[in-house]
């Protein structure tokens, strides 16, 4: 005779809606109290800002016994240098000779030869201011020519934590840093950054074509060119 084995279940203690709701904003509230308020990161924009600050760029020439003679190698440097100066350019372009061999020979030579440059580019109007800068006297002392421009400051985005310290669920302190670096080295005018350009003048004589067409009941778009034509239907 087999002896059966007391069973026992165990008691199902049920709780009532409120009770687990007060449990579960106790746990909330107990698991809060051990982390940190972190505020959140401004926009990119604000953070990394493109700063456009004022530079001066400038080219020595040496002038040799018989005065100021260009090789070709300083031809070509004259050449792109004032390019630049004809493209992003800030006021006048100056010529600045020693003060220890300043003569108006000297000046004078610079000058013809930066007027000839500038004027094959189309800027012969262009102006120039010429001076005299102090050196030691015998010294081997250039000419000087220089002219201001406009310019994007570096960014530095040196990283100064970890990516993964993102406890909070917000970036990386310096996030987006990189991409306003490059778009800062990319700007070939940064007083795109300052003034919007101008608009230029409104062409009469179309504004004109197209208020007749419009008294008339006529279409005011130009008419396209039968080449240019595409039906994107049929055969």
């Amino acid at each position: 005779m087999r002896k059966q084995k007391n069973q026992f279940k165990p008691e199902r203690r049920v709780f009532p809606r409120a009770k687990l709701a007060t449990l579960a904003i106790t746990a909330v509230l107990a698991v809060g109290g051990c982390t940190t308020y972190q505020p959140s990161y401004a926009p990119s924009v604000l953070r990394n800002k493109i700063t456009v600050a004022e530079t001066v760029e400038r080219l020595e020439l040496y002038a040799g016994q018989a005065g100021l003679h260009l090789s070709a190698r300083d031809e070509d440097a004259v050449a792109s240098f004032l390019s630049q100066y004809a493209a992003t350019g800030q006021g006048p372009l100056y010529i600045n000779v020693p003060s220890s061999g300043a003569t108006s020979k000297g000046v004078a030579q610079a000058q013809s030869i930066v007027q000839s440059y500038l004027g094959r580019m189309g800027r012969g109007g262009a102006n120039l201011q010429t001076g005299q800068y102090q050196a030691k006297p015998g010294g081997d002392a250039p000419v000087i020519v220089s002219y201001r421009r406009l310019t994007t400051a570096p960014i530095d985005c040196s990283q100064g934590a970890s990516l993964t310290h993102t406890s909070n669920n917000q970036p990386y302190g310096n996030f987006g840093c990189a991409q306003t670096a490059n778009l800062a080295a990319l700007i070939d005018n940064p007083m795109q950054l300052l003034a919007p350009y101008d608009f230029d003048n409104a062409y009469a004589v179309r504004r004109m074509t197209v208020i007749d067409n419009y008294n008339v009941g006529d279409a005011t778009s130009t008419k396209r060119p039968v080449g240019q034509e595409v039906s994107a239907g049929g055969d």
